[in-house]
């Protein structure tokens, strides 16, 4: 069964139109919930692999129920709860004392510092081995079941590519593995490339045959076609 994030191209999913006037914060506490992510994110704590598998791995019923910042907040919750910073007697009163290491405190993010903190970003780059494959090359994308970590673990494989043959058209050189880092397993660096994909291959229903979609797929996430 899908993971109920795994909702990229599939077509039983209902289209969401774009509301590109709409505010970028329906509520007040959509604001805070981001804010507080990124903040308490730059401890170092855990990698933005882990935040992600942590919106992912909310349970199902809560995952369908819940909005986008809830998850965001759920998924923050499970995360504190997890390294020990926070107990279920402080999630339920609702106040409690951040327990969190005087190292890693120090480093949470303060307003005047966030702007320069996300231009700076987080670079995930690394030196590794030669790519296995080559641009051009015509390659086959994995099931997304096929390169996990652990059970029902995370990866960045959306299932839509999964069996289909893509072209590569571009190496992005070696990065940290999410399927490994958001476990803390460690980063276990991979190349990473651009495959094209024809629409037409991705879906037989498709209004253009000249449509393609490129998607960012790790060295393990391919096999020869």
């Amino acid at each position: 069964m899908k993971p109920p994030h795994d909702m990229g191209g599939d077509p039983s999913v209902p289209i969401i139109p774009d509301k590109p006037h709409d505010p970028k914060f329906e509520k007040e506490w959509h604001r805070r919930v981001l804010g507080i992510t990124i903040a308490v994110g730059a401890m170092g704590a855990w990698s933005i692999d882990a935040s992600r598998y942590a919106r992912e791995s909310l349970p199902r019923s809560d995952y369908n129920k819940f909005t986008y910042y809830e998850k965001w907040l759920g998924g923050l919750t499970n995360l504190l709860f997890q390294k020990g910073f926070i107990n279920k007697n402080e999630i339920q009163s609702g106040s409690g004392e951040f327990k969190a290491p005087l190292e890693w405190r120090q480093r949470i993010l303060s307003a005047k510092n966030v702007g320069a903190a996300l231009e700076a970003g987080a670079p995930t780059r690394r030196d590794g081995p030669q790519p296995i494959f080559s641009i051009g090359q015509t390659v086959c994308a994995k099931l997304p079941s096929d390169t996990l970590s652990i059970k029902r673990g995370h990866t960045r494989l959306p299932h839509y590519i999964s069996g289909k043959a893509g072209t590569i058209i571009k190496s992005h050189g070696v990065h940290v593995l999410p399927n490994t880092n958001a476990h803390f397993l460690g980063e276990h660096p991979e190349n990473l490339y651009a495959v094209e994909f024809k629409a037409s291959v991705l879906w037989e229903q498709n209004p253009s045959s000249s449509d393609t979609v490129v998607v960012d797929c790790w060295e393990s996430y391919l096999e020869p076609a």
